[in-house]
């Protein structure tokens, strides 16, 4: 394909070509934007016809891939920059610092905030030598980047786009800025995506990097960012799912004081109470334990629902003094529902844990007997009290044995006491308790003994008042 190019006219033709468009009378300064039409190429440069009536060399190295390729054909329609007008010849370049190059044109640039091409050269102190077609400029550290570079050896012999900063002493003093230069293609960018976009619509881009805060997304050369708080309906908000280079679709919910897009993906995925109606009460199934506090935990049944465990909730058979002491942020625990209001998004949970439920056992078990209990929990209107079997139960302070107002020194928790179960609400797990009817159950047993001892012939009138004693006792006790 290139040698036809190279062919269509002999080098003497495009020598007269070029003779020929030296004494037509365009006026072109230099910096100035043409397009125009490839009329010849061949080994060296690109003749271009850019007004009918001029026509302007352009180096063919600018028109080259990294395949060695000619990129453009006899007819193409190209875009340039005037270069030079040195002698009567039109000298063009596709980009400042590509091509042909001359002090006039880099200070045009410097006027007119034209961006320049240069190749990083050197590390020198504060900052790096940088080659703009073998002209000398200087790149502070801090221009090189929107990030800081954590290998600054790594930029050596890259080629970048920079805006001139400085330009003094007739080009010998030249200070250069890569930072700028994205800053304002990023600007402009961005007024681009704006004018076709507004908050609320949903926007695609590739993950750029992740961090801590968030996610930050390259939306065709705007930054913009998920925060964390808008990456999930999860609790969590784990963002180990996420690769550099990933697609994401998110919904634009701002923008913040340095014009930066905010994003949301949250805001883009389904509701999930939406579909809460599939879960039933009495129904157990695994969740993670997403946050912990001092009277529960919360567990995540499925992303962005979760239901709540109360400590009294987290085991059948003792209390729990501290949440941590049942579950930890993390775990995956098997759960049972004992509630859910779908309206309200709240769902009432209990930690399924193994254990014999004592709930289960027959009620002549806990009715008739005396109960060793433990004190849980002294409040103004009694006791809470754990049996030994796991049961709780509470003991109202009419049903306890001393008269004081104040119980806190008699009754201390985690210290034992005897009672006997007063009422009971199989259905609603609750059981009311009494350490009189305990108290009065041991004074009838040492009456029976002794009862027994005065049954003999010739038993004292005195054992026929302890008889009568225990039938009014035992009365009392049926109330």
């Amino acid at each position: 394909m290139e040698k036809s190019h190279e062919n269509d006219f002999s080098n003497e033709d495009f020598e007269k070509m070029l003779e020929e468009s030296l004494v037509k009378g365009d006026s072109f300064e230099t910096g100035d934007r043409v397009q125009g039409t490839v009329v010849l190429v061949t080994r060296d440069s690109i003749l271009v016809d850019i007004s009918g009536k001029s026509e302007a060399v352009i180096d063919r190295a600018e028109f080259v891939d990294e395949n060695d390729e000619l990129t453009v054909k006899k007819g193409d329609v190209i875009e340039a920059i005037v270069a030079s007008l040195a002698g009567g010849e039109i000298r063009l370049t596709t980009k400042i610092g590509m091509g042909f190059l001359n002090p006039e044109l880099v200070e045009k640039a410097y006027q007119e905030q034209l961006p320049v091409t240069g190749t990083i050269v050197s590390q020198v102190k504060g900052g790096y030598r940088v080659s703009i077609s073998g002209i000398t400029a200087f790149c502070p550290v801090s221009q090189t980047g929107l990030q800081s570079q954590d290998n600054p050896e790594e930029l050596i012999s890259k080629s970048l786009e920079f805006m001139i900063l400085e330009y003094g002493e007739g080009g010998r003093n030249i200070i250069v800025s890569h930072r700028t230069y994205l800053e304002q293609k990023r600007e402009m960018r961005l007024s681009e995506i704006l004018s076709k976009v507004q908050v609320g619509d949903t926007i695609t881009g590739t993950v750029q990097s992740i961090q801590g805060f968030g996610i930050i997304v390259d939306l065709d050369g705007v930054e913009g960012m998920v925060p964390r708080s808008e990456i999930s309906r999860s609790r969590s908000n784990d963002l180990s799912s996420f690769r550099k280079g990933d697609p994401v679709s998110a919904k634009i919910i701002a923008l913040d004081e340095n014009r930066r897009i905010l994003l949301s993906i949250k805001q883009i995925s389904p509701e999930p109470w939406d579909n809460a109606g599939k879960y039933e009460t009495g129904q157990t199934l695994n969740g993670r334990i997403t946050n912990t506090i001092k009277n529960g935990a919360f567990v995540e049944l499925e992303p962005g629902l979760e239901g709540f465990i109360p400590v009294s909730k987290m085991c059948l058979l003792k209390r729990i003094a501290s949440v941590e002491d049942a579950v930890r942020i993390g775990d995956v625990v098997n759960v049972r529902i004992l509630d859910i209001n779908i309206n309200d998004k709240k769902m009432l949970l209990e930690l399924v844990t193994g254990e014999a439920d004592p709930w289960e056992l027959p009620l002549e078990e806990i009715t008739g007997a005396v109960h060793t209990a433990v004190i849980e929990g002294n409040r103004n209107n009694g006791l809470t009290l754990r049996l030994s079997n796991g049961m709780l139960g509470f003991l109202p302070k009419g049903e306890l044995l001393s008269s004081r107002s104040d119980t806190q020194p008699q009754y201390q928790t985690g210290s034992e006491i005897k009672v006997m179960v007063k009422d009971i609400d199989k259905n609603g797990r609750k059981l009311i308790l009494s350490e009189r009817r305990a108290e009065q159950n041991k004074e009838m047993k040492e009456y029976e003994e002794y009862s027994q001892q005065q049954d003999s012939p010739g038993a004292s009138t005195l054992g026929n008042l302890f008889r009568d004693k225990f039938s009014e006792i035992n009365k009392n006790m049926k109330k």
